[in-house]
């Protein structure tokens, strides 16, 4: 999968015919569109998301931060995590995302869209957590392992189990995608 060659139509001598996804029929089968949008793997890459919100969440809680997965009750905007240490009135509104690799800026261009996407409800999660403030942060892990600068400086303690998650799920996506049903 890092050196792009995976056995996916748009690859030269992969096809015998036509170079479009080979279970949904509607676009070019890249690796980048059997990992990020074919309808065949979503239920896949939800789980390979839920895996790595998990790993992010827990090590928060290890950290001594309260921590709240998926919460939406009482708004129309479901956020991934909201992580707050107490007595801190500061929290956290962390949305990791797991996209196929494309260019150098690709973490930085995640953090502005879901900065845009939460900013609205921030107001509605600051007086629900009794919160004066709230940071929001969305990270991008590359769905062949790679991670991005900043969020090595941000998560050492948990860069291994995040890389060998996105990987995996991204595995078993493809294998699913290949050779499933």
């Amino acid at each position: 999968m890092n050196a792009n060659v995976s056995a996916v139509r748009s690859v030269p001598g992969r096809s015998s015919g036509s170079n479009l996804c080979r279970r949904c029929d509607r676009e070019v089968e890249t690796l980048a569109h059997v990992l990020g949008a074919c309808p065949h793997g979503e239920l896949l890459r939800n789980t390979r998301h839920h895996t790595v919100r998990s790993i992010i969440a827990t090590a928060l809680r290890n950290k001594g931060y309260s921590v709240y997965e998926e919460s939406s009750e009482g708004s129309n905007l479901r956020i991934d995590i909201i992580a707050f240490k107490p007595p801190s009135l500061e929290g956290y509104v962390i949305d990791p995302t797991v996209r196929f690799e494309s260019h150098e800026h690709q973490p930085e261009e995640v953090h502005e869209e879901k900065r845009n996407i939460y900013e609205p409800s921030i107001s509605f999660y600051k007086d629900k957590y009794h919160l004066e403030s709230i940071v929001i942060t969305g990270l991008m892990i590359g769905a062949r392992g790679t991670i991005p600068r900043f969020l090595v400086d941000l998560h050492k303690s948990i860069l291994r189990d995040l890389t060998i998650a996105a990987l995996k799920g991204s595995i078993a996506i493809f294998r699913h995608h290949t050779y499933g049903p």
